[in-house]
């Protein structure tokens, strides 16, 4: 009987231990996938000792903006940290909870305490860096930062970002602090292009090696040739554009793809290959028979009753300002339009022709030559294969033009 008694309670315990050890798991699960306070503070209840409840709860309320849950979250962050002290994540969290409370002093005790349990982690680093420089703690601050830096590069575009604006422009500082690094260079350099300091964006870009090596790097890379051309730096922004594609074969004083054997984009091509406009007519091919030259030709086929809103076909070219010289080339030709077809050349600075050469039917291959002279306030021209608006609302144009083996040369 004694037994039975005993074994009778021995069960019962290891009902209850796994009822509490199966209702913890089950509140713990769930707080990690809770979307609502109330299923956060259900989960409280079911395992009030569990930390990840009490987190889950913070995280919460700290959505909901206003005071009263902002309160809450606080709190739940402190029982958090209470239940599991040695967890410098929990540490780190709630340190960011008290500062946006605006308790920055125990933000400060809350943060060095992570910062005691995780000395080399660089969000922890980084969190304590601003907040000391907040609370004027300036040299302590930027150290902090500096080092969550050399901990984890992923910091340096946003150390350049803070640095530079909290120091007003300052580069030695700003470099001091964000290091040296690609990604760092990369950020530094399109702040200085957005303030319009483009020699100094474009110098420190040259620090920057193998930028396809990160995400972040590329992305600043390719805001920052957006920023150049934008303000109409074309040399520059050519050179940003070669380091972040140095396979493309886009170089200055030369036509891209001038015999056309690169296969043609209809969208997406970069402003140094060949563009095509929008619109139906005419049909942009690459032909592989009759050609000039090499194993492809361009063709552009028209097949328009009215011949409005004909597309063109044109590249942008980094040239010297000054300097002269012959776009050349070779076309057939068997339209039958009042149109006139030319090889145009223009200054990228604005849209006015520098000069063209009109292109008539031809039956075999023959060669044109448009010599120009680039105007002194731009570093390049482009290039357009196209159909000049005949004056009347109805100008059919039928036929193809075959172009192969353009070439531009400096006179």
């Amino acid at each position: 009987m004694a037994r039975r008694i005993m074994f009778l309670a021995v069960m019962l315990g290891l009902i209850v231990i796994s009822v509490f050890v199966g209702k913890w798991g089950f509140a713990n699960m769930a707080s990690t996938n809770a979307d609502t306070t109330e299923l956060a503070d259900l989960m409280i209840d079911l395992a009030p000792a569990d930390p990840q409840t009490h987190y889950s709860a913070a995280v919460l309320y700290n959505k909901k903006f206003l005071p009263v849950d902002q309160k809450r979250s606080v709190s739940e962050y402190r029982t958090a940290v209470e239940l599991s002290p040695n967890n410098y994540i929990l540490w780190l969290e709630y340190a960011k909870a008290l500062e946006r409370s605006g308790e920055r002093d125990q933000a400060d005790i809350a943060l060095k305490e992570a910062l005691r349990l995780a000395p080399n982690y660089a969000s922890v680093q980084w969190a304590l860096g601003n907040l000391l420089i907040r609370n004027g703690e300036i040299e302590n601050g930027f150290g902090y930062l500096k080092s969550a830096v050399e901990g984890d590069p992923g910091y340096a575009g946003a150390a350049a970002a803070f640095t530079y604006q909290f120091f007003d422009g300052d580069l030695a500082k700003t470099r001091q602090v964000a290091g040296d690094s690609a990604r760092a260079n990369a950020a530094l350099a399109l702040l200085l292009a957005k303030q319009k300091r483009f020699d100094e964006a474009v110098a420190i870009w040259r620090d920057v090696h193998d930028p396809s090596l990160d995400d972040s790097t590329m992305i600043a890379g390719q805001s920052l040739f957006a920023e150049l051309v934008s303000a109409k730096k074309f040399a520059a922004a050519m050179n940003v554009y070669v380091t972040l594609h140095p396979e493309s074969g886009v170089a200055a004083e030369r036509l891209y793809d001038g015999g056309f054997e690169q296969a043609m984009k209809l969208e997406g091509s970069s402003l140094f290959e060949w563009n095509i406009s929008a619109g139906n007519q005419p049909q942009v091919l690459q032909s592989t028979s009759q050609v000039h030259g090499g194993s492809r030709c361009l063709v552009l086929r028209f097949n328009s009753p009215e011949g409005a809103g004909l597309r063109q076909v044109s590249q942008t070219v980094v040239v010297r300002p000054g300097a002269s010289y012959t776009l050349s080339g070779f076309y057939r030709s068997d339209l039958n339009a009042e149109q006139k077809l030319v090889a145009q050349v223009t200054s990228a600075a604005n849209p006015a022709a520098l000069a063209e050469a009109q292109l008539p039917t031809a039956p075999g291959w023959s060669q044109f030559n448009v010599n120009f002279h680039v105007p002194a306030d731009t570093d390049a021209i482009v290039v357009n294969l196209m159909v000049k608006p005949c004056g009347s609302p109805i100008c059919p144009i039928n036929g193809s033009v075959w172009f192969d083996d353009l070439g531009l040369a400096a006179k």
